[in-house]
């Protein structure tokens, strides 16, 4: 076999430079990673942002050899607020902490701390004196002979810097590169931390919400409790001995005595609808909802059916057209479709023919709209607010009987389940209720909006 040949004194120098380069890089790879490990392990324990700021200092002048760092945030006008020194920053300052606390607070971005600022990439300078942007330090500010400078970015936008100072010999570019690393990962734990510290601040604010919306709704009981029993109690008495009074002899009363007892009788059976009604409003914000799927067509037949019992006598045209199968809860869509075409019969009584239509528009494949539209008598519609408030009138009380209250039961339901509520009335001998039923629940109501913005 022929002998290997001999290396050279000079080769064998070169292979063992380029094997101690090769060491040291992974050396200072392998620093890199357990300094960005650090940050990611340590942030969470931080107690305030200002800490935080300490160890991304503390891990960088490690990792990078330097005397001294400061990391400031830009602020809307552009200058550094939030500034942290790191300790050993502050061990260098001998400017009075007070002035120094000052002077950091809105620092203007000048001199050679807006050179990479202004050019969005890390900068090197190792000779800061004779820099043509330098400025003039305050009194007692550390003499920097060495500075490297990391823009601190997040979603695309420089939002501050670090600045580090004082490496003896000077910044090299692979510090440059292990710098920019680091901070990056010193952002994506920094903004995540703040993304958990709102998220944690939002939760205790629901928390609080619920506490609230949980007593609120102990207090609607007890004033369920109340309204059913203690105010029913003197309405009782008040039926009842005017019942006793009617059953004596009524010929000893003149007339205007008997009108007297009428009206009190009929006052108190009034009494007595509005103690249902406000207690029917208020179970309906307390009602579990049950999803399941609903046949419309086959509901509204059903109510139609029962509807007709109550309007013999009179000239009422139905035309009903296909409703499809939604989803939702089958009591809450019957109570909304019972008032709806309940209301449409009554103001409809004064019309020699009353005309009601109920059906569907399908055109949209993520959701259904249900109307029920009548020839009633309408209603002004600068009084559209008032519409579904609580014993909210928008006609005379001698002309349609009532409460008031069926359209304000059906904002729950519908806040549970229907995206808008919209009537249009631009035709006073037509009006239009429509109900947009999603196929997914979803509890969007934002009120009562006019139908040109919903539909047009």
């Amino acid at each position: 076999m022929p002998a290997k040949e001999k290396k050279s004194y000079e080769e064998l120098e070169r292979e063992l430079e380029e094997r101690r380069r090769g060491e040291v890089q992974v050396q200072r790879q392998i620093a890199l990673l357990q300094a960005i490990n650090r940050v990611f392990r340590e942030v969470p324990a931080c107690g305030t942002e200002e800490e935080v700021a300490q160890l991304g200092l503390r891990v960088a002048e490690e990792l990078s050899g330097s005397a001294i760092g400061f990391l400031g945030e830009l602020n809307e006008e552009g200058r550094f607020d939030t500034t942290t020194l790191s300790k050993a920053g502050w061990a260098a300052c001998e400017v009075p902490r007070p002035e120094a606390d000052e002077l950091l607070k809105n620092m203007p971005n000048r001199g050679i701390n807006r050179i990479g600022l202004r050019e969005g990439h890390s900068w090197i300078i190792n000779d800061p004196a004779s820099h043509p942007e330098a400025v003039e330090k305050p009194a007692g500010h550390p003499a920097i002979t060495s500075f490297l400078g990391v823009p601190l970015s997040f979603l695309g936008g420089v939002t501050g810097m670090v600045a580090l100072a004082n490496k003896e010999g000077g910044y090299t570019p692979a510090d440059q590169q292990e710098i920019e690393a680091l901070m990056a990962a010193f952002s994506e734990a920094l903004n995540r931390r703040r993304a958990e510290k709102t998220i944690d601040g939002l939760n205790r604010e629901l928390q609080h919400k619920v506490g609230q919306l949980e007593a609120a709704n102990k207090e609607l009981e007890a004033f369920s409790y109340s309204v059913s029993h203690d105010l029913r109690a003197p309405l009782r008495h008040i039926t009842g001995f005017v019942e006793l009074l009617t059953k004596r002899d009524l010929d000893a009363l003149d007339e205007k005595s008997r009108h007297y007892l009428r009206v009190i009788s009929e006052s108190a059976d009034k009494m007595g609808v509005l103690i249902d009604d406000l207690l029917s409003f208020s179970r309906m914000g307390r009602t579990e909802m049950m999803r399941t799927r609903v046949d419309l067509g086959r509901m509204t037949e059903e109510i139609v059916a029962e509807a007709k019992e109550q309007t013999k006598g009179r000239q009422v045209v139905w035309e009903i057209a296909p409703l499809p199968t939604v989803t939702g809860d089958a009591s809450m869509l019957r109570l909304v479709m019972v008032n709806y075409i309940t209301n449409a019969l009554k103001f409809t009584r004064t019309a020699p023919e009353a005309r009601i239509a109920i059906g569907a528009l399908t055109d949209n494949p993520k959701e259904t709209r249900v109307y029920v539209r009548d020839n009633g008598v309408g209603f002004d519609m600068k009084y559209v607010g008032k519409l579904f408030g609580l014993f909210q009138r928008l006609h005379a009380a001698e002309d349609f009987e009532g409460a008031m209250a069926t359209l304000a039961d059906l904002r729950a339901p519908v806040d549970a389940f229907f995206e808008a509520v919209t009537v249009n009335d631009k035709d006073p001998a037509l009006r239009e209720n429509r109900l947009k039923l999603l196929d997914e629940i979803r509890a969007a109501t934002r009120g009562i909006a006019d139908f040109d913005q919903i539909v047009g």
